[in-house]
C-alpha cells in the first residue's frame, strides 16, 4: 500500500522510472524509502524549529527569515535523499534522477508549510510564523 501511494505520487509528474529496466526497483525500494524520509525528516525539521527552538530553548528563531532557512535546509536534505536512494540501489544516475530530486523538492516545501500551519500553535515565541493565520486562541 505504502509502495503504490508513493510511487503513484512520484509518476504522476515524473512518469514511469527510467531506464525501464530499474521500474520495480524505483518502485518497491527508492520511492517508498524517499517518500517515509521525506515525510519523517520534514516533521522532525518542523517539530524542531517550533518545538525546540521557539519552545524550550526561547532563541528567538521566530522571523520569517528563520522559518525560511529552515525551509531551504529541509529542500536540500529534499534533494539529497533521492539522489542517495538511487546510486544507493546502484541504479544508473540520470536526468530522471535530478527531476525526481526535484520533485522531492517540490513536495518537501509543500509538507514544510502544511505541518507548519499544524503545529505552530504549540510554539510559544514562533506561532505567527509563517504567517499569522490561523489565528492563536
Amino acid at each position: 500500500m505504502i509502495q503504490n501511494f508513493f510511487s503513484g505520487l512520484y509518476e504522476l509528474f515524473l512518469g514511469r522510472p527510467i531506464p525501464a529496466n530499474f521500474t520495480n526497483d524505483y518502485r518497491e525500494v527508492v520511492f517508498p524509502n524517499t517518500g517515509l524520509m521525506l515525510f519523517i525528516i520534514t516533521l522532525s525539521i518542523v517539530i524542531i524549529y517550533y518545538y525546540v527552538l521557539n519552545r524550550a530553548m526561547s532563541t528567538g528563531l521566530y522571523k520569517p527569515k528563520h522559518w525560511v532557512m529552515f525551509l531551504i535546509l529541509n529542500a536540500i536534505i529534499a534533494f539529497i535523499i533521492p539522489v542517495m536512494q538511487v546510486t544507493g540501489n546502484e541504479i544508473e544516475t540520470h536526468s530522471y534522477t535530478y527531476m525526481f530530486a526535484f520533485v522531492n523538492v517540490i513536495y518537501s516545501l509543500i509538507l514544510f508549510f502544511v505541518f507548519s500551519i499544524l503545529l505552530k500553535r504549540g510554539s510559544v515565541q514562533a506561532w505567527t510564523t509563517p504567517m499569522k493565520w490561523p489565528n492563536k486562541k
